[in-house]
C-alpha cells in the first residue's frame, strides 16, 4: 500500500504544481515591434452618382498614400504626386493631390453632350506619377431636366395676402456633398422671408414655402424670384399683381389668455387664447420656445392647447403669442407649474451583504490564497477516493499467501485457518473452513434429445 500511496501523492503534487502555475502570474507578453503598415485599398465614391448633363458630381477618393513625387534631389522627402480625376474621353480633367492619409476631394462636371445610356459611365482617378495607381466609380446620366420654374398661387391679391411659392427644376442648386442648396426669395429688390421664417432647401430640385404680400405694397405688379444661395445662375421668377390695400387693420390689440393659470407637470396641459392679432400666422411659445403655429380666424381671435413640459420646475413661466411676420406684434401671459405629477415608483433592489459570486479584487484577478484553498480541497477528495480504493480493492495471491496457512491430509475437518486480528490480542476478523472431498475426476454432460 505505501509504494501506491507514494504513487498517488507524487500525481497529487504534480496536478497542484500545473494549478499553481496555470492561474499564476501571466507570462509576459513579447515587446512589441514596430507597427506594420498596410496600404488602404484605392477606391472613389461619387455624390450624386446619377443625374442630367451639366451636373456637378462630389469626387471623394481614398487609399491613394503611394502616389508621390520622387524630387530630384534623392535626399529630399517625396511629395504626394498629382491625381487627376475625368470623366471619361475628356481633355479637361480635374487636378488635385491627396492628403497624408492617401484621401483627396474634387468635384467634375458631367459633360453637356453626355446621353443617357443604359451602361453607366466610368469616371476614374489617374496617378500621373504612377500610372498603375487608379480607381474608378460609375455614374448614370438621366434625361435633362427643365430649366427652373417658379409657382405662386395665387398669383394676384391684395395686401398681406399668403402665397405658396411652389419651385421646380432646382436639381443643379446642390450645396457641399451633393445635398439640397439653400434657395432666397426676393419680392423685387427686397428680401422676402418664408411665414414662419425658415431656410428653404431644394431638397430633389424642388421646394415648397407660404409668403405674405408686404402690407406696405401698392397696387401693381412685382416679380417674386427664386435663386439657388450656392450658384445663382439657377433662378426663376414669376409675377404677383396687388390688387388693393387689402382689407383694414383689425381694431383691438392683441391680447393672450391662458386657462388654468397654474397646473401641474408631467402631463397637464392648457389652454391659450388670444385676440386682436392682424396676422396670417400667430406663434405661440412657451417660456421663449415656440411650440406651435395657429392661424387666427377673420375677427384676429385663435386657440389652441399647449402640454406643459415634463421637465417644467416649479415657478412661474411665459406663455407668448406673437405674429410669425412681425415678432414685435404681441402678447404674453403669465402660467405656473405648481408641482410634479407622482410618476410610478420604482422598486429599489435590495442589496445582500454577502455576495460570493462578485470577485473580490477590482482588477480582475483571482487572489492566490482562493486557488491555493480550492487545490488543496481538491486533492483531500482525491486522496479520501485514493485511500477507499485501496483498502477495499480485492485481495491478491500475495496477500492469500501471507495471511493463509493449510496442512492437507485425512484430519476430520475443523477451523484451522484464521485470519490474525489487526488491533493485536483480539479475536479474528474472519476464519475459512476446509473440507476434503475425493477427486470426483472429469464430469461430463449430454443433453437428452
Amino acid at each position: 500500500m505505501l509504494p501506491l500511496a507514494r504513487s498517488a501523492g507524487r500525481a497529487l503534487t504534480a496536478v497542484l504544481l500545473s494549478t499553481v502555475v496555470a492561474w499564476g502570474t501571466p507570462v509576459a507578453a513579447l515587446p512589441a515591434g514596430p507597427p506594420v503598415q498596410v496600404l488602404a485599398a484605392r477606391y472613389l465614391t461619387l455624390d450624386p452618382t446619377q443625374g442630367p448633363p451639366g451636373s456637378r458630381v462630389a469626387v471623394h477618393g481614398y487609399g491613394f498614400t503611394a502616389c508621390l513625387t520622387r524630387p530630384s534631389d534623392d535626399a529630399a522627402e517625396p511629395e504626394p504626386g498629382e491625381i487627376s480625376v475625368a470623366w471619361p474621353g475628356s481633355d479637361n480633367p480635374s487636378v488635385t493631390r491627396a492628403k497624408p492619409n492617401g484621401e483627396f476631394e474634387t468635384t467634375v462636371m458631367v459633360p453637356s453632350e453626355a446621353t443617357p445610356r443604359s451602361d453607366p459611365y466610368r469616371v476614374t482617378a489617374l496617378c500621373t506619377d504612377n500610372r498603375k495607381l487608379r480607381a474608378a466609380a460609375d455614374f448614370t446620366v438621366t434625361s435633362p431636366v427643365g430649366p427652373p420654374d417658379l409657382g405662386l398661387d395665387p398669383t394676384e391679391g391684395p395686401v398681406r395676402t399668403p402665397v405658396t411659392v411652389t419651385g421646380t427644376g432646382f436639381e443643379d442648386c446642390t450645396a457641399d456633398g451633393g445635398q439640397g442648396g439653400t434657395v432666397t426669395l426676393k419680392w423685387d429688390d427686397s428680401p422676402l422671408l418664408p411665414d414662419p421664417p425658415a431656410d428653404i432647401t431644394a431638397d430633389g430640385g424642388a421646394f415648397t414655402a407660404v409668403v405674405t404680400v408686404p402690407p406696405d405694397a401698392e397696387a401693381g405688379e412685382y416679380t417674386v424670384t427664386a435663386t439657388c444661395a450656392e450658384d445663382e445662375q439657377v433662378s426663376a421668377e414669376e409675377r404677383f399683381e396687388v390688387t388693393g390695400a387689402g382689407p383694414s387693420p383689425r381694431p383691438g390689440v392683441p391680447d393672450v389668455q391662458v386657462a388654468p393659470a397654474s397646473a401641474q407637470a408631467g402631463g397637464a396641459s392648457l389652454t391659450v387664447s388670444g385676440s386682436g392679432f392682424n396676422c396670417p400666422q400667430v406663434e405661440v411659445l412657451w417660456d421663449g420656445e415656440r411650440r406651435d403655429t395657429v392661424e387666427p380666424g377673420g375677427d384676429g381671435t385663435f386657440r389652441t392647447t399647449l402640454d406643459v413640459p415634463s421637465d417644467a420646475g416649479e415657478g412661474a413661466y411665459t406663455v407668448r403669442g406673437q405674429c410669425a411676420a412681425d415678432r414685435t406684434v404681441g402678447d404674453e401671459a403669465a402660467f405656473t407649474v405648481i408641482g410634479i405629477l407622482p410618476g410610478p415608483t420604482t422598486p429599489t433592489p435590495s442589496v445582500s451583504s454577502a455576495t460570493p459570486s462578485q470577485n473580490p479584487r477590482p482588477d480582475g484577478h483571482v487572489p492566490l490564497g482562493l486557488i491555493v484553498g480550492s487545490c488543496m480541497l481538491g486533492a483531500a477528495v482525491l486522496a479520501a477516493a485514493a485511500y477507499v480504493f485501496v483498502t477495499h480493492r480485492p485481495r491478491g495471491p500475495r496477500w492469500v499467501h501471507q495471511h493463509v496457512d493449510y496442512r492437507p491430509g485425512a484430519a476430520p475437518v475443523a477451523t484451522d485457518v484464521a485470519e490474525p486480528s489487526g488491533t493485536g490480542g483480539g479475536p479474528p476478523t474472519r476464519s475459512v473452513r476446509l473440507e476434503p472431498h475425493p477427486d470426483p475426476g472429469d464430469q461430463t454432460l449430454e443433453e437428452d434429445s
